[in-house]
C-alpha cells in the first residue's frame, strides 16, 4: 500500500478517514490538550480522537479553533459514555457543545456496556440526521459485533481497540476486514509507561531503516490496513510520530513484529467491563 501524509481509508459508507491522527487519552484538560491539538493540526495531522470520558473535549475544541484550519479539512472523533447509552442524542449534543462543533466525523460507542444494542440503533438515527458522518464502536470483540449484526443493525464503519505488537488482534482484524469494518488502533505503542520501544527486534530495524521504534511500530499498523492515533503532548514527538511516509517495511519485518504477539491486553477486558470497579470509572471534570 502506497501511503502519504494525505492518505485516507474509505469507510463502508464512503466517508474518507485519515490513516493516522492524534489521540488525547490522558491528556490534561486546558492548555496541555489544546496546545497538542493545535500543534498536531499545524504539523499536518487531520484527525483528532477524543471522548466524553477523557474530560478534554472542550480543550480539543479550543485547539481546533486556535489552529485556524478549516473545519471541513479535519476528521474529529468522540465517543459515547455509558451514562448516555439511554440517550445517545443527549450525549452527542453535549459533546458537540463542548467541542464547539456542529457535527463530528465519527461517533463511537466507547465500550460494550449493557444496553449497547439499543444505543447502536440510535446512533444510526443520529448519523442519518447528519450529526455524525460515520459511526462505530470501540473495544468490541467479534461476538459483540455478531450480536449487533444479528439484530439487523447496520455494519459499523470503525472498530477502535487496543492494538500493538504484543496484542495484534489478528483474528479480530481479519474478521472486521471481511465485514468491511475499519480497525483503528489506540495505545499503538503499548500504552503509557509500558512502551515496547526497547525490544531488540525493533532496535535492529531502526538501524536499518534509520527510523525510531515508534515510527517502525506505527508504520507496521498502517501497512496492515489499521488506522493509528498515537497520543503525545510534546510537539517534537507529535512531529516524529507523523514521519511515516518515506519508508516501507518489508514483509519479513512486518511478520517479525507480528510475531511479538502474546495477547497482552493492557486495558480492561471488554467482556468484564460491566463489572469494572467503581474506582476505575472516569471522573468527569467538564
Amino acid at each position: 500500500m502506497e501511503l502519504t501524509c494525505n492518505s485516507n481509508f474509505t469507510l463502508n459508507n464512503g466517508v474518507k478517514m485519515p490513516v493516522f491522527g492524534l489521540g488525547v487519552f490522558h491528556s490534561k484538560a486546558g492548555d496541555e490538550t489544546a496546545d497538542a491539538v493545535k500543534s498536531a493540526i499545524l504539523n499536518g495531522y487531520r484527525m483528532i480522537d477524543t471522548a466524553r470520558a477523557y474530560s478534554n473535549e472542550a480543550s480539543v475544541g479550543d485547539g481546533i479553533k486556535a489552529s485556524g484550519v478549516n473545519r471541513q479539512e479535519l476528521f474529529v472523533t468522540t465517543k459515547l459514555w455509558k451514562t448516555d447509552y439511554d440517550s445517545p442524542r443527549r450525549g452527542l449534543v453535549e459533546s458537540l457543545k463542548r467541542l464547539k462543533l456542529d457535527y463530528v466525523d465519527l461517533f463511537l460507542l466507547h465500550w460494550p456496556f449493557t444496553g449497547y444494542e439499543d444505543a447502536w440503533l440510535k446512533l444510526e438515527e443520529l448519523q442519518k440526521e447528519g450529526l455524525c458522518r460515520a459511526i462505530g464502536v470501540s473495544n468490541f470483540k467479534i461476538h459483540h459485533l455478531e450480536h449487533l449484526l444479528a439484530g439487523g443493525a447496520c455494519v459499523p464503519q470503525v472498530n477502535q481497540t487496543e492494538i500493538h505488537p504484543t496484542n495484534t488482534e489478528e483474528e479480530l482484524t481479519t474478521w472486521c476486514r471481511r465485514k468491511n469494518i475499519l480497525m483503528e488502533a489506540y495505545s499503538p505503542l503499548g500504552g503509557e509507561g509500558r512502551l515496547l520501544l526497547d525490544d531488540p527486534r525493533l532496535v535492529g530495524m531502526c538501524e536499518y531503516y534509520h527510523k525510531t521504534p515508534s515510527q517502525i511500530i506505527l508504520r507496521w499498523d498502517l501497512q496492515r490496513g489499521v488506522a493509528v492515533i498515537p497520543k503525545s503532548v510534546r510537539e517534537e514527538r507529535i512531529i516524529e510520530n507523523s514521519k511515516l511516509f518515506d519508508f516501507e517495511l518489508s514483509q519479513g519485518d512486518l511478520a517479525t513484529i507480528s510475531d511479538m504477539n502474546c495477547n497482552d491486553r493492557r486495558n480492561y477486558d471488554p467482556d468484564k467491563i460491566n463489572e469494572r470497579p467503581a474506582w476505575m470509572e472516569p471522573k468527569f471534570s467538564d
